[in-house]
Order: C-alpha cells, then structure tokens, then sequence
C-alpha cells in the first residue's frame, strides 16, 4: 500500500496500530510521593557531594553540586523580565496549542522555544551568557584555516589530546561548521547565538511532530508546552543544543519515514540518516540515540527506512576518511584524554547519581509525575526509549557531570510525557504544571551561574 500523506498531515498510528491506554488520573498521595522522591534525589545528591567535594585531593570542577558552575544570587530588571515572559508563556500557551491550525503551532512552539532561551540568557549580559560556543569552538577556527579543513581533519586525531578540553572531548564537526560559516562571512558572537537558538527551536519542533506521527495531533499539542518551558533551557546557550537540532530533526525525519511506504519515505529516512550523522560527526554520546531509532522501527516492524537511514549516517561518518580522520580513532583518543583527567578525580559512583538529578532537575518536577501518570504506549516509545538513552550513558561512566549540558540532546523527547498532565484535551489545566517548570528555570537562572 502506498502513503501519500506529507509530514505530520496525520495521525498514522490511529489507524495503522491499536489505540493507546488513558493515562492514570492524578491523586494527591501520588503526585505528593512523586515530587517527594524528585525532591530527595536532589537532596542526597547535594549533601553527599559536599561531602565528595571536601574529600577530593584536587578539584572535581563542581562547586555548585550536582551542576557545574557556583551558586550567586542574582536578581535584577533583567530577571524580572524574564519572569514576565515566563507568566505570559504560562498563561497563553495552553490556549494557543488548543486553538491553533497545526502548521501556526509549530510556528509557535519555535518562536516560544527560542524567546524562552533568550529570556533566561538575557538575565547575564550577552557577553557572559552568550560566550560559551564561541569560547569552546569559535575562537579555535585558526586552527582549521592554518592547514586548511583537510588537514586539521588529517591531523585532529593525533594532536586531540593537546587540544583544549571540548576540542578533545569531541569529533571536529563542530569546527568545521564554523569554519564553513566563517568562509561565507557568518562568524562571532552572533552566529554562535542563532546557531543555538535555532538548534533549541528546531529540537522542539522535530520531537513534537515525531510525538504526532507516532500518538496522533492530541498527544502532540497537550506536549507541546512542556518541551518550551523547561527548566532544562536554562542551560540553552552552549553547544549541545545544536547538536540536538541535527540530531533530532534527523530522527524526525526517521520516525515520518516508517509511516509511509513510497519513495517519498526514503528521502526522509536518508535525510534523517544524513542529520543523524552529522550529529554523530560533533558528538561521540548522541551514538546511543540508536536505540530509539530501533524501538521505532521494531515497533513499526519497518526495515527498510533503518537501511536507508542507517547508509546515509555511515556515509557521512566515513566521508572524513577521505582526509584520513577515522571517527573510531578520536573516540578511542577522547576516552584516553578522559581517564587521564576527570575520570581519575570524579567518582563513578557518586556522579551515577548526581548526573540524574541534574536531569531531573532540567527536566522539571512536572515531568516526574507526568512520567508516573504515562499510560499511552505509543508515547512511551519516545520518552521510555530517551529514558533508556540516558540511564546507558549514565551508566557508560563517561557523563559524570555537566549532565545539564551534556543530555541536552536526549532531553526533549523525555519532555514529552508532559502530555499526561493534561486530561482529556483540557489544555488549560496544565498550567500550574507549566508554571511549576518555569519557577525552577528562573530560580536556577538567578542562583547558578554557568558558563551554559
């Protein structure tokens, strides 16, 4: 049979699979235990850190545990700002996703991505809040252009470990994005800031239109006002948001793919394959986003688009090789460079714990019941099979801390079992949920401050 459905003009899984279970009613001893256990986690994350900290014989780099940076108040008119955007997003957004034609909604839920962003980083200068890429990346560019982009690629691997800290810890894609942009006039301070914001507002979109094609327009739209307001935007201004944007539109492309049965299909699914790829080109870690890729496919029973996909992602990993880098060789010297550094002054075990409470907590409260009230299967999908992703690299001992940062890939589809907090399509009683996300990002952006 063949599907002549664009992307996310349906809802393919109403009538190619069995409906999904209702989501469990609320009650207040269980949201009460809930919020109790998020809670907890970041106490005993906080109290037995301190204790970590003061034993460490050096620095562990985590003066404000669980997350990296330290703790100084900062409230001033540009805070407040940013509390009334976040009231007016509380206020109108459930109204918006309820009312909206679906094309208008996405159009907000990336312009509400990125004015959240801004809002939060405005709360630092520009200069602060917006330095980090450009910090960690931008200003090594004279690097790629001493050799030119064929022989930083033939050398990278074996000067890595002399590389500044996020050079080493991460294949040169980055770097040769910037330079490619530098060569057409599009380099500094600025470009690092859309290419962040855009990274935050395309992650949105792509896991909301995938949530559609898997659980129908209903699901989507009631997720929609959680994947904005997380607490997790408060560290949107550093990298690994624009790896999530080419990692997840990618798997979005992927996910439309296995719901369609004609050519059309395929150039999604090489698409998706292709951004996945180049996800994988700047980031060794969003490699176990493989899993969700294979839980949509065996749901689905759909081989082919895991063909298609999964060529066009070894493509453009093996591309380089032409200029003799080998992705395998950097990941192999990343890990040297980490076991002789922070692996030997962070605890394993400790930050096994520390790192999910850093994502609990950019996650939010909100999503700690919604999780316990999930019920629809096919939303599981994509929040069990994120959930998945984090709990292997939490367990790979190479994320021990800076989890806030480092996750932000695999955070927006776990975002999405904000769904179940909204009952029977009642959007507007989301709204003290949402409002609970948006206190813990500005009580985070006025307590922490980070270089992210």
């Amino acid at each position: 049979m063949t599907s002549t459905a664009a992307v996310g003009d349906h809802e393919p899984m109403a009538r190619s699979g069995p409906p999904g279970r209702a989501d469990r009613p609320g009650s207040v001893r269980g949201t009460v235990l809930c919020l109790g256990a998020w809670a907890a986690l970041l106490v005993v994350s906080r109290l037995w850190g301190l204790k970590v900290v003061a034993d460490a014989p050096e620095s562990i780099f985590v003066d404000a545990v669980p997350f990296y940076g330290r703790w100084d108040l900062l409230i001033s008119w540009r805070w407040i700002l940013a509390v009334g955007v976040a009231v007016v997003a509380v206020v109108v957004l459930p109204r918006m996703v309820e009312r909206l034609s679906w094309w208008r909604l996405l159009v907000v839920v990336a312009a509400a991505a990125a004015i959240w962003t801004l809002a939060l980083a405005f709360v630092e200068p520009s200069a602060i809040a917006w330095r980090n890429i450009y910090g960690d990346y931008g200003q090594f560019v004279p690097l790629v252009e001493q050799s030119g982009p064929g022989g930083f690629l033939r050398d990278y691997v074996a000067v890595q470990l002399e590389l500044p800290t996020h050079l080493s810890a991460h294949p040169p894609g980055m770097m040769i994005l910037l330079w490619a942009l530098a060569q057409v006039g599009l380099a500094g301070m600025g470009v690092d800031t859309a290419l962040a914001v855009i990274g935050v507002a395309a992650a949105a979109v792509a896991v909301i239109v995938a949530l559609r094609n898997l659980a129908g327009e209903t699901r989507a739209r009631a997720a929609a006002p959680f994947v904005v307001l997380a607490p997790a935007a408060v560290w949107h201004t550093n990298a690994d948001v624009v790896f999530a944007g080419f990692l997840l539109v990618g798997f979005c492309l992927f996910v439309v793919a296995t719901s369609r049965h004609d050519r059309r299909g395929d150039l999604f699914a090489s698409a998706g394959g292709a951004l996945m790829g180049t996800a994988v080109f700047m980031t060794y870690g969003v490699t176990l986003f493989a899993l969700p890729v294979l839980v949509v496919a065996v749901a689905r029973r759909r081989v082919r688009p895991v063909l298609f996909g999964g060529l066009a992602a070894l493509a453009v990993v093996l591309l380089p090789l032409a200029w003799g880098f080998w992705w395998l060789d950097g990941l192999y010297a990343t890990k040297e460079a980490y076991d002789r550094n922070l692996a030997r002054v962070r605890p394993y075990e400790y930050f096994l714990v520390a790192n999910l409470a850093a994502f609990a907590v950019a996650v939010g409260p909100a999503i700690a019941v919604a999780l316990s009230r999930l019920r629809d299967r096919r939303t599981w999908l994509l929040v069990g099979a994120g959930l998945g992703v984090v709990a292997l690299a939490d367990l790979s001992g190479l994320s021990s801390a800076e989890t806030e940062r480092i996750w932000q890939p695999f955070m927006p589809i776990v975002l999405l079992a904000g769904c179940a907090l909204v009952p029977a399509g009642q959007f507007v009683r989301s709204r003290p949920w949402l409002a609970a996300q948006a206190g813990v990002a500005l009580v985070l952006v006025a307590a922490l401050r980070s270089p992210w």
